[in-house]
């Protein structure tokens, strides 16, 4: 999950602000355009009050008419400006967060990434970012119709100062109503989004562990209970929210038909108003209920914005905290792989987090070009730990390690990394051609003939997921994109595992000795002891340390 951050939430104002980074002149030709739209809407309802009047006493007037005609086509243009314009400078301002966002996460270390849940980096950079996009639009016409009601309330006050003021009471009744239900509807939308990440969670342990649940009853039923409660959880969160924007939606409609009715049954009697004021204060009313239905329908997506858009800034703020010590350098110019030619490592340590926390020690070891080593020992010993050191994913605790005599900084910059290509146990397939070449691709195809899987895959490779592959056929192909990388180094952990025999024995005794003759250095984690003679050296770990004759 995210860590919590010790700076103070952002308010809901400087939420809105950091939106508005696009050109200095933006709001204000926004706010211009809400201005002419609110005019032109007061103007439609000045129009029909002084046509009213005027047909009682002077007939049909053709001004009127025209006036009329323009001023709302004027308006419909206005409104249809403003939400057009707001959306795609909100869009915009959206698309640089997110992709500010997407470059802190990839910026992040692995022991960094490693503080994170993947659902919590799916709702900070697509979920968030969603449930806002969609509230965009009902919040722009609620921030439309504000304007529009202070004009048409400018207007009313001119009619009947009485009117406006009970107009008033109305408003500041619903603004009340909206502040009761507004925190309630932040807890349980917090408590929805909380029960959707369980869920999630949940439903990703179907696929992935589907061995697992077919194999045992009691783990399978014990998964659809939580699942249930997960779900049962959802849907009592969602209906709390339903709830709150149902009594918003229903008490702003009760509200407006409370307006009207006091307008026509209790104004006359405080003011003595004639008809024909009674009429136009009437008639205002009526175009007043319009932008108060509006603004009552924007409020649930306002609630939703904003705890969209406070998720979003507080995500953004974990990663800005997590990404201060990383050393990376992706802004600069492409360096290239550096030259190699040996790593030596002294007395390397690191220590997972906590003060009990599995940890490597001492570690000497020297790795030269064109060697290739193996590296065993039980499980929990250190060997995978150890790789993500030697490769600079982890920075080291303690020591030094030196590429050809050169000193490495604590956390290893991204020219350093760029010497290996791996295939990790927990190795993962994009699903497309990432990072390569034409030219890289035609070497892919070689790669994938090699190790006799081109066949499983689209003509195009336009699907390198391979999902639809065996464990072993999946390694394959994670270790044809690993080589066809044309990295100095090659690292990999249990790779012929789950591959079948006549496999692995290719692998060991063809394709091994095939790059050692490229000059590739290969670090490899095995535990198949009939092979260990094909390499150069042995290195066997214990407890987190090299073991006394390690290399063989």
């Amino acid at each position: 999950m995210v860590p919590n951050t010790k700076k103070r939430r952002p308010s809901w104002w400087a939420s809105v602000r950091s939106l508005v980074t696009l050109e200095a002149d933006t709001p204000a030709r926004l706010g211009a355009i809400a201005v002419v739209a609110a005019l032109c809407g007061t103007g439609v309802l000045f129009i029909l009050n002084s046509e009213a009047k005027d047909i009682e006493q002077e007939g049909y007037n053709l001004v009127h008419a025209i006036l009329f005609v323009f001023l709302l086509v004027t308006y419909r243009v206005s409104q249809l400006t403003l939400i057009r314009r707001a959306s795609d400078a909100v869009e915009t301002a959206l698309d640089k967060k997110r992709k500010r966002a997407v470059g802190l996460v990839l910026s992040l270390s692995l022991r960094d990434l490693d503080q994170l849940e993947s659902q919590a980096i799916r709702s900070g950079l697509s979920a968030n970012y969603g449930a806002l996009s969609q509230a965009l639009v009902p919040m722009i016409s609620g921030f439309e119709a504000v304007i529009l009601l202070v004009f048409m309330f400018g207007y009313l006050v001119y009619l009947s100062p009485l009117a406006a003021a009970i107009t008033v009471g109305v408003l500041t009744l619903t603004i009340i109503g909206y502040a009761n239900h507004h925190k309630k509807m932040t807890d349980a939308l917090r408590f929805g989004s909380r029960s959707e990440s369980s869920f999630q969670r949940q439903t990703d342990g179907i696929v992935g562990g589907a061995k697992e649940l077919q194999l045992s009853r009691r783990k399978r039923e014990h998964l659809k209970e939580a699942m249930n409660d997960s779900s049962e959880g959802l849907a009592n969160a969602r209906k709390s929210a339903a709830r709150f924007f149902a009594d918003l939606i229903a008490t702003g409609t009760s509200i407006s038909y409370l307006l009207a009715g006091m307008v026509v049954f209790i104004l006359p009697i405080l003011s003595g108003d004639n008809t024909e004021s009674l009429s136009q204060t009437v008639i205002a009313i009526i175009f007043i209920l319009s932008p108060i239905g509006s603004i009552v329908q924007s409020m649930p997506h306002f609630s939703t914005a904003q705890y969209s858009l406070r998720a979003i800034n507080e995500f953004e703020s974990a990663l800005g905290e997590l990404s201060s010590g990383v050393a990376h350098d992706d802004q600069g110019p492409e360096s290239g792989i550096p030259v190699f030619e040996s790593i030596k490592l002294d007395s390397v340590s690191y220590q997972h987090d906590g003060e009990h926390g599995f940890a490597i020690k001492s570690i000497n070891l020297e790795l030269r070009r064109g060697e290739t080593l193996f590296l065993t020992g039980g499980n929990g010993s250190g060997k995978t730990t150890l790789l993500r050191v030697i490769t600079g994913l982890y920075p080291r605790a303690a020591g030094n390690i030196r590429l050809n005599e050169d000193d490495i900084e604590r956390m290893p910059k991204q020219p350093y990394r760029e010497l290996f290509a791996s295939v990790f146990s927990d190795f993962y397939l994009f699903d497309g051609l990432y990072g390569l070449s034409e030219d890289d691709v035609t070497q892919l195809e070689h790669w994938l003939r090699v190790f006799k899987i081109r066949d499983k895959l689209a003509e195009d490779l336009s699907d390198l997921h391979g999902e639809h592959l065996s464990t072993g056929q999946r390694k394959r192909l994670a270790l044809a994109l690993a080589l066809t990388e044309g990295r100095p180094i090659l690292v990999l952990d249990e790779w012929a595992a789950d591959q079948d025999p006549e496999t692995r024995r290719w692998f060991y005794e063809t394709l091994l000795p095939q790059l050692r003759s490229e000059g590739l250095t290969c670090l490899i984690i095995t535990h198949d002891e009939s092979y260990f003679k094909h390499c150069d050296r042995r290195i066997h770990m214990v407890e987190g340390r090299l073991s006394n004759g390690a290399s063989a």
